[in-house]
């Protein structure tokens, strides 16, 4: 059975430990701030404390794609190397890397056309990406081909549950990811939007909570009302709010599901802003909670 390379973009909320220790070629993307554009590295260049605080400071960061010459670079190696490909990325919803994955992928294909090269959008970010590619991961060390393994993950993407809030929905409406309408709920004193990933891999507001602590016990409610895979640690990522993380991963433990905590990574954390508190799981389907 042949083996195939595994792909993924940055924006997992893993660590570059991960992706190197579990064989994972990353195409990056990158965020700009005060004029300095950082391939996204998993918080080496800029800490994530230090990025979430120029954020409170008032700091823009701007965020770009992941380029065709660095899929095309990993897509030919793996080729080059006498193997298939199963890229998983960042969902086409949010961001255009997955449309560069693909033609970069056509290209390539063109050079080595008895080569498989997947391409699977993930319709999902950060924890909720992380999940599938980690499965993916998974399937692939089990033996799985790249196409079988695909196939897998496009089953199960739309099971993968993104619960989300904020402080406010500033950093969504700038970077284009909300209406301005809806951004004006994240201005009213006290409200507090809730966020999810659609079928489209697209963020919707479905609600809005008077206070941060009843929202956050919204996002415990909803993942205990909602998961199915019990045996997979829920993934728990935010935007320098540890307390808070640590707040609601206690609440999940304690009804006996497993968690993991992490900071969300600096390209999602540019358009989300501090504050951002996001629960990822496998559940039965997506909706607005």
């Amino acid at each position: 059975m042949r083996k195939f390379v595994l792909v993924a973009n940055s924006t997992t909320d893993e660590t570059g430990e991960y992706y190197e220790k579990n064989e994972i070629r990353c195409a990056p993307l990158s965020f700009t701030m005060d004029g300095r554009t950082v391939r996204e590295d998993f918080g080496k260049t800029i800490p994530f404390p230090e990025f979430y605080d120029n954020l409170r400071a008032g700091k823009l960061s701007q965020t770009s794609q992941a380029t065709m010459e660095e899929y095309q670079e990993h897509f030919r190696a793996a080729c080059r190397e006498g193997m298939d490909v199963l890229y998983v990325g960042f969902s086409s919803g949010l961001s255009g890397s997955f449309q560069a994955g693909c033609i970069a992928a056509a290209e390539v294909r063109e050079e080595f056309p008895d080569r498989v090269i997947r391409c699977v959008d993930s319709l999902a970010a950060a924890g909720g990406e992380g999940l599938l590619v980690e499965r993916a991961r998974q399937l692939r060390d089990a033996g799985y081909t790249a196409d079988e393994a695909g196939d897998a993950i496009e089953e199960l993407r739309l099971k993968v549950i993104h619960l989300v809030t904020v402080n406010d929905l500033k950093h969504l409406w700038r970077g284009g990811r909300v209406s301005k309408s809806a951004a004006i709920v994240g201005s009213l004193i006290g409200i507090k939007p809730m966020i999810y990933v659609d079928d489209a891999g697209k963020l919707q507001v479905c609600g809005k909570i008077r206070g941060r602590k009843k929202a956050l016990d919204k996002l415990v409610e909803t993942a205990l009302a909602q998961v199915v895979e019990r045996d997979t640690p829920m993934r728990i990522s935010h935007g320098d709010c540890e307390e808070d993380a640590r707040y609601v991963a206690d609440k999940l433990q304690a009804a006996g599901l497993q968690t993991e905590i992490r900071m969300l990574d600096t390209v999602i954390g540019s358009h989300t802003g501090p504050g951002v508190m996001t629960v990822f799981f496998v559940g039965s389907k997506r909706g607005p909670f």
